[in-house]
């Protein structure tokens, strides 16, 4: 069924590390002042150069920092995060 609603199918590739460092501070202010290492952290163990998980991680980051009250993100913060991921 929804193949019939696709026009036209996309293939997306993986955001390549030099990528993320460039592209996901500009996606949201969350990573804008964060510390290109733990950008790369969680590149690595969560997000894998794929943007929906990186919106999903986001979504969690900023529920963290919340909750915490800290001002930036960090490993401890996105391990916490990580978690929450399905």
């Amino acid at each position: 069924m929804l193949s019939s609603r696709i026009f036209i199918w996309q293939h997306f590739t993986r955001l390549t590390p030099s990528e993320v460092l460039d592209v996901i501070p500009l996606f949201h202010p969350v990573w804008a002042d964060a510390d290109p290492k733990d950008i790369t952290f969680a590149d690595q163990h969560a997000a894998h150069g794929n943007f929906r998980a990186w919106a999903q991680l986001t979504a969690h980051t900023r529920t963290a920092l919340a909750r915490t009250g800290r001002p930036r993100v960090d490993q401890e913060l996105l391990r916490w995060a990580f978690s929450r991921l399905a």
